[in-house]
């Protein structure tokens, strides 16, 4: 009987939870009413291991829609060139994470720190995220930007007046915890 506990609280210890449904939208214009170039996908897969506070995420590039089928296959022909670098990557650590704060719904304020690669570039990333625990889910949700010429993406001089210097994205990840 003993033995059947151990195992059980191990299990539990070592939870790793994923979803297929993580969320990024976009908006580069400077005119943030304006939603002509912004995109979104709901096609990020992410993995979030309890013990460790790791966090890992996985965007098709190709997953981004926008508003114009135009915009869209200059985005993944001419900028990201998708068919080359099919997926962003992220993976890091929550800082201030304690698996207590799965046990309690509440909002937990905490900041994400790893590695973002897009474009064959990786750089440092650093963000603070807010985590929200409800009736057996668990969502994070986390604003950042990213420069284009970090990750070695060229704008067009016709197009790089009406952008902002650095992209602002919205990230949502939903974990069912059952």
């Amino acid at each position: 009987m003993f033995l059947v506990l151990v195992a059980g609280v191990l299990a539990v210890n070592a939870q790793t939870y994923k979803t297929r449904d993580g969320k990024l939208f976009f908006n580069p214009n400077k005119n943030q009413g304006n939603k002509e170039y912004s995109a979104e996908s709901t096609e990020g897969t992410a993995l979030f291991k309890v013990e460790t506070a790791e966090v890992a995420m996985l965007v098709p590039m190709k997953s981004f829609h926008f508003n114009n089928a135009l915009l869209e296959e200059h985005f993944n022909e001419n900028y990201l060139h998708t068919n080359k670098y099919p997926n962003a990557k992220y993976s890091g650590k929550l800082i201030g994470f304690d698996k207590s704060m799965l046990a309690k719904d509440g909002e937990y304020k905490m900041t994400s720190e790893g590695k973002v690669e897009l474009h064959g570039a990786s750089q440092p990333f650093k963000a603070p995220v807010t985590m929200i625990v409800k009736g057996g889910t668990v969502t994070f949700k986390c604003t950042f930007s990213i420069k284009a010429e970090s990750y070695n993406i060229d704008i067009p001089a016709l197009v790089k007046p009406k952008l902002l210097d650095e992209t602002p994205i919205a990230a949502t990840i939903t974990f069912k915890m059952n």
